[in-house]
């Protein structure tokens, strides 16, 4: 049998598997995403009475229900978009739910600090592994959770030693970590789990193809997007963010 055969035969189980658990998975999400966005409204309200400051237990409960629900948000987009992958790349490369994933990881480090971007990441994770939306969606939690310690761990170092620092410098310093993890992280994606999950070995050309490309998309598409998606929830205030993140970034 050859690459095309083992390719289209495991195109063919992967479908099946999404039209049994796909739609049913997603509106149950959405379900709880309006649960969350209820709760999560009824505290933000509650921020101009309490006086919710960085150091508050509040302030941090409302942080962590915060984080799930970008985490929630992340995981029905991905549930799409990762299909989308699949009919556009057989699954060999997953660039809309690449996107999708960095650009929620980078918001919530910015936003939620370290335990946020854990958060939002494995819940995304979690969610799309439960809805298998795509052939990779089982080595996602172990891979993010690896992106989500480091831009984490930058966003720890950006509110000790330069609190007030502009978002545009907070998200290009946590997206060129991110790049540089693109190096390693993607070759142990492509070159061992993708081979496992298929049956069929991955020529070292595929990653030197496929690596620039997700370089351009964690410094270009999910930065720039990372960046909107920050200042619109700034703006509106849908979120209640605590004193120390309502700093006066311009850029």
């Amino acid at each position: 049998m050859n690459f095309n055969q083992k390719l289209n035969d495991f195109q063919r189980t992967y479908y099946q598997k999404l039209a049994e658990s796909g739609l049913n998975v997603t509106l149950f999400w959405l379900k709880k995403l309006i649960k969350l966005y209820t709760f999560l409204s009824l505290y933000s309200n509650m921020g101009s009475v309490t006086c919710l400051n960085s150091n508050n237990r509040i302030w941090k409960r409302t942080n962590k229900i915060s984080a799930l629900l970008l985490g929630v948000i992340a995981g029905v987009i991905a549930t799409f978009a990762e299909r989308a992958d699949v009919i556009l790349t057989g699954g060999s490369m997953t660039p809309l739910g690449f996107i999708n994933t960095y650009t929620w990881i980078l918001v919530a480090a910015l936003l939620f600090g370290f335990w946020g971007a854990i958060i939002t990441t494995e819940v995304q994770a979690i969610i799309g592994l439960i809805t298998w939306s795509n052939p990779l969606s089982i080595v996602w939690p172990f891979v993010n959770l690896i992106f989500a310690i480091v831009v984490g761990a930058i966003a720890i170092g950006f509110s000790k030693l330069r609190p007030n620092a502009k978002i545009g410098t907070k998200l290009l310093t946590m997206s060129g970590a991110c790049a540089l993890l693109d190096i390693p992280l993607v070759y142990l994606v492509m070159m061992i789990f993708l081979p496992m999950l298929i049956g069929v070995p991955i020529h070292f050309m595929a990653y030197l193809t496929a690596l620039p490309v997700y370089l351009v998309l964690q410094l270009g598409p999910s930065t720039f997007l990372a960046y909107l998606v920050v200042k619109a929830l700034k703006r509106s205030k849908v979120l209640y963010l605590g004193e120390e993140n309502e700093n006066k970034d311009t850029q």
